[in-house]
């Protein structure tokens, strides 16, 4: 399975998306980040045939996929959206929310694949629950199970974390690729928080102005920070003034020196459980941020250690 994008351009008001190309293979999960109003949700709406683009067209298998203005009925039949008002049967149980999205399969496919979702989401122990009366995490695997009920090649999880604490968030990367490795999907998922699909992607793209970065791993994504804009949507970013040059290295890519060095004066320390933040003040009384896994309490010298150019400053 192939899923291109090709020059994707999409305007309301104004221009939402601009020339937007990629591609997606099968089973691979791809994450898109972006600030709110980037343009992610239009461009998942695009990829999913509820919306049509002024130009540009998408091709699955080889095959050009029909504009969704020329469409009696939006949507494609392989490409499957879990919005983010889940799109749920409120007063209808769990089951039986499965069981509406795979109507159109025979009986006894019908209740197979309602007792696979169920297990495969862990839904079983709340399925005579109304959807309404279910947690929000619940109802976040409750409408990726309606989205995957026909078994389609391609999910879109428009910010699929958004409404979830940090445990459910946990649980949800680890459905996800399950779902990848059992359904042999493909994931396209979109974030404004960055950090919430750099475990999970294979490759990620940031979305800035309706423009696409170019494709990047998570470590480069994340250790690349010459786009301080884009470099911030991934987490904290230190910047130092350093003989009339910025140099810019995450909380973790330092190394504490005993004689040569920059120097910090020690402020705080943060306790975040399994990690602490450190906070200092540079040379030029900028704010610096470390990590660590033992709290700091004093004035000391490091090195920066770029791990994306792999040297030392």
């Amino acid at each position: 399975m192939m899923l291109e994008i090709k020059n994707i351009c999409v305007e309301f008001d104004r221009p939402i998306l601009n020339e937007i190309s990629f591609k997606a293979k099968e089973g691979q999960i791809i994450g898109l980040v972006g600030k709110s109003g980037a343009g992610k949700s239009t461009l998942l709406n695009v990829i999913a045939g509820q919306l049509g683009p002024q130009s540009g067209h998408l091709v699955l298998n080889g095959e050009e996929l029909p504009d969704a203005k020329s469409m009696l009925i939006p949507g494609f039949e392989k490409i499957k959206l879990v919005s983010q008002d889940y799109n749920l049967d409120p007063y209808h149980t769990v089951e039986e929310n499965i069981r509406e999205a795979a109507i159109s399969l025979p009986q006894e496919q019908k209740v197979k694949r309602t007792e696979q979702l169920l297990k495969l989401l862990k839904l079983r122990e709340i399925r005579n629950v109304k959807a309404n009366e279910t947690s929000g995490g619940e109802q976040q695997r409750l409408s990726i199970a309606r989205a995957i009920a026909l078994k389609p090649d391609i999910l879109l999880l428009d910010e699929p974390f958004s409404n979830l604490d940090s445990q459910l968030r946990a649980l949800l990367f680890k459905h996800i690729l399950k779902l990848r490795k059992e359904e042999n999907l493909t994931i396209i998922l979109v974030s404004h928080e960055g950090q919430d699909v750099l475990g999970l992607s294979d490759v990620i793209y940031f979305l800035n102005k309706g423009k696409l970065s170019s494709k990047k791993t998570p470590f480069n994504a994340y250790y690349q920070l010459g786009h301080l804009k884009n470099a911030l949507l991934l987490g904290i970013v230190n910047q130092l003034s350093i003989n009339d040059k910025k140099i810019r290295f995450r909380p973790d890519e330092y190394e504490i020196s005993e004689q040569k060095g920059i120097a910090l004066e020690f402020e705080s320390s943060l306790f975040l459980g399994y990690y602490y933040l450190n906070y200092f003040l540079g040379p030029c009384n900028e704010t610096v941020i470390l990590s660590s896994t033992t709290p700091y309490s004093k004035n000391f010298k490091i090195k920066i250690l770029n791990k994306y150019q792999k040297k030392n400053i």
